[in-house]
């Protein structure tokens, strides 16, 4: 019998030919068919018709693990973050999980520096003024060059992020729990801790997992730290950061402006007052998507799949 693999993604929306291709060629049957708002219950039912899931970012906890695991072998997440997988039910449960390390490492990191030109230049708002009639739309901002940028974390993504702004007169810190090297041709400065990286930038760009040492790690004691009028920029997991403290930083005109990929909750209600705020730029979790980023994933995952079912 051929080995079912099911990916909660909608193939209208984004490209799985790679995938289709690699799991013709393997004799695999594949179905990518995405679930409204990752209810758990049809989630269950896709998974239990599965060998093989690719995760997007349906939770998989311990209790929904043990409902899986005499279906479900191996789970492969579309991405390089585990934070919505039990890794240790997982273990415990004879699963296997997968993810793809660095493959959508320098999509993410154009992001996140296209949220600090924004949110400096202000930008978007200017596009908005000038179809609204407005003109000139001119909103003053301030440059790049000159600031000094302080990455949380200094992984993939943090290290293209450096590489995109080498083109810039910019001076880069960086605060790593596990990393204190630069890599060899970056010009880094590491810190020594959080509070000190966040004391010294003018931007900060944030790139570390959300796990439980790290969920709610960013919160007022460093929105503090920073600097009168600074720009904060979150491109990894919104659970890293407390929202509460960070809308009253942005009221307080602690924090300019911020430019966030991610939230605690995805999708945001309109009662997310961050939602409301006009120094604050959201885009919807979108950093990972490129063509390229989703081909060169989408091998990995491939490859990956196609060694565990080999054993």
């Amino acid at each position: 019998m051929a080995d079912r693999i099911w990916l909660n993604l909608d193939p209208k929306k984004v490209d799985v030919s790679v995938l289709e291709r690699r799991f013709k060629e393997m004799n695999c049957e594949f179905t990518a068919e995405a679930v409204p708002g990752n209810d758990p219950e049809q989630v269950l039912q896709h998974a239990l018709q599965a060998d093989v899931v690719i995760s997007i970012l349906e939770k998989w906890d311990a209790a929904m693990l043990e409902k899986v695991a005499a279906k479900v072998k191996f789970i492969q997440k579309y991405g390089a973050g585990l934070d919505n997988i039990d890794l240790d039910a997982a273990e415990r449960l004879g699963i296997s999980v997968a993810n793809v390390p660095g493959g959508n490492s320098a999509a993410v990191a154009e992001v996140a520096l296209m949220h600090i030109l924004n949110c400096g230049r202000r930008f978007v708002p200017c596009v908005t003024g000038v179809k609204h009639n407005i003109w000139p739309a001119t909103i003053t901002g301030t440059e790049l060059d000159g600031k000094t940028v302080g990455v949380m974390g200094y992984g993939n993504i943090a290290r293209h992020l450096v590489r995109l702004l080498s083109g810039f007169q910019v001076k880069v810190l960086a605060y790593d729990a596990f990393i204190h090297q630069p890599l060899e041709g970056q010009k880094v400065t590491f810190v020594d801790s959080p509070e000190e990286l966040f004391g010294q930038s003018d931007i900060i760009s944030l790139h570390i997992p959300c796990n439980e040492k790290t969920k709610g790690s960013i919160n007022e004691k460093l929105f503090n730290c920073m600097k009168d009028g600074a720009i904060f920029v979150n491109t990894c997991r919104g659970g890293v950061v407390v929202e509460k403290d960070l809308v009253k930083a942005l009221q307080c005109g602690k924090i300019l402006a911020a430019g966030l990929d991610v939230l605690a909750e995805e999708p945001p209600t309109v009662k997310n007052p961050l939602m409301q705020m006009e120094n604050v730029f959201i885009t919807s979790h979108m950093g990972a998507a490129s063509y390229e980023s989703e081909e060169r994933s989408q091998k990995i995952m491939a490859d990956a799949i196609e060694r565990f079912l080999k054993g």
